[in-house]
C-alpha cells in the first residue's frame, strides 16, 4: 500500500494565504467604486475653478493610477451645467474655448503612506515624473521630488501661455502645524531646492497685475539658463540660501527672504537682484528693457544693476530698492 502522502503545513497556510490575497485583489478590482472616486475628484478641481477629465481608474503597481488625465483652468468660470457634464463620463464635452488648454498628465498614482501616515502619489507627466508624500498626524509634512520635466512637453505652454524649453528638477520638503484643523503655511518649516538647465522662454503671453489691474503681455526669448535656487524655510520665513542664473542674455543673483502667509498669493517677497544684461537682449525686451535701464548700478561691481521684489505675491512690485544692496 502506497505510503500517505501528507502536504506540509507550511505549504498550506502559504497556499491559503496566497488565494486569500488573490480573491481580495480580485473583489478590490471588481467592486472598487471608481465612478464615485472619480465624481468626488471632479468636484474638488470644479470647486477650484478647474476642469479635470481622466481617461481611465483602475489600480496599477504603484497603486490606484488614473490615466489620460487632462486639467484646465476653466476660463469663464465653472457652471452648475458645465460641472454636470464633466461628471458624467459619457457626456459630450465642449471645446478649450470652454473648458481652457488642458496641462497633460500621462499618469497619476496614489495609494496609502506610513511614513509619514497618508498618501504617497507619483506623476508621469512633461517627460519626467513628480512623486511624493502627504500626510502626518499633527504636522502636515509634505515632500514633493521633481526629476527630468521637460517643460515643452504635455500642453504646458497651452495650459500656461508660456513656451518653454529646458530641463527642470527640484525637491520641497515642508511640515507645517495645523490651525483651526488647516495646515498653517505661515508657520512652515523646511526647504525648497530648484534646480534647471538650458531653460529658455521663447515667448508666450501672461497676465500680470500691475498696479492692481491684471495686464496682458507677451513675452520675448529670453535665455534663463541654468539656475540653482535654495530656500530654507524657519517658522514661515523663507531665506535665500542660493539663488544664481547664468546664460548668454543675462546673469542673476538673489538674496533676501520670503514672509510666507496662510496662502501663497498673500505671501510676502522681500528680495534683493543683480542683474547684468547682454545688450542686445536688453534691445529685444523693448519697453521692459527700457525699466531695466532704470535701475541703480551695484555699488560693489557696477556691470550688474539692482532691483527689489516687494509686495505680495498677487500684487508684487518690481523696481528700485529703497536701499543698496550691501
Amino acid at each position: 500500500m502506497a505510503a500517505e502522502t501528507r502536504i506540509p503545513r507550511w505549504k498550506l497556510v502559504v497556499g491559503y494565504g496566497a488565494f486569500s490575497l488573490f480573491a481580495f485583489v480580485v473583489c478590490l478590482f471588481l467592486t472598487f467604486p471608481y465612478d464615485t472616486l472619480r465624481g468626488r475628484a471632479v468636484d474638488a478641481a470644479a470647486d477650484a475653478g478647474y476642469a479635470l477629465r481622466i481617461g481611465s481608474l483602475r489600480p496599477g503597481l504603484r497603486g490606484l493610477t488614473a490615466s489620460q488625465v487632462r486639467l484646465s483652468k476653466v476660463p469663464n468660470g465653472m457652471t452648475p451645467e458645465l460641472h454636470g457634464m464633466l461628471t458624467n463620463p459619457t457626456a459630450l464635452l465642449p471645446g478649450a474655448e470652454e473648458l481652457g488648454e488642458p496641462l497633460t498628465i500621462d499618469s497619476a498614482a496614489v495609494r496609502p503612506s506610513l511614513f509619514p501616515l497618508g498618501v504617497a502619489f507619483h506623476l508621469d507627466m512633461l517627460g519626467g515624473s513628480v512623486a511624493g508624500t502627504v500626510g502626518g498626524l499633527s504636522d502636515v509634512q509634505v515632500s514633493v521630488k521633481l526629476s527630468d520635466l521637460d517643460p515643452s512637453k504635455g500642453n504646458l505652454k497651452g495650459f500656461s501661455g508660456v513656451d518653454l524649453v529646458g530641463k527642470l528638477q527640484g525637491t520641497l520638503n515642508v511640515a507645517m502645524p495645523k490651525t483651526r484643523g488647516q495646515p498653517d503655511l505661515s508657520q512652515a518649516n523646511g526647504q525648497l531646492v530648484l534646480d534647471t538647465r538650458q531653460l529658455v522662454i521663447q515667448g508666450g503671453n501672461v497676465t500680470v497685475p500691475m498696479y492692481g489691474t491684471p495686464t496682458p503681455m507677451d513675452l520675448p526669448r529670453i535665455a534663463l539658463g541654468d539656475i540653482d535656487a535654495r530656500f530654507k524655510i524657519e517658522k514661515g520665513l523663507g531665506t535665500v540660501e542660493t539663488m544664481q542664473a547664468r546664460s548668454e542674455d543675462l546673469e542673476l543673483q538673489g538674496s533676501g527672504t520670503v514672509k510666507f502667509g496662510q496662502r501663497i498669493d498673500v505671501s510676502q517677497p522681500d528680495m534683493l537682484f543683480k542683474l547684468r544684461t547682454e545688450p542686445e537682449f536688453v534691445k529685444r525686451l523693448g519697453l521692459i528693457g527700457a525699466g531695466l535701464s532704470i535701475l541703480p548700478p551695484d555699488k560693489e561691481d557696477p556691470k550688474f544693476r539692482v532691483a527689489h521684489l516687494g509686495g505680495f505675491f498677487n500684487r508684487p512690485t518690481f523696481g528700485p530698492p529703497r536701499t543698496q544692496m550691501r
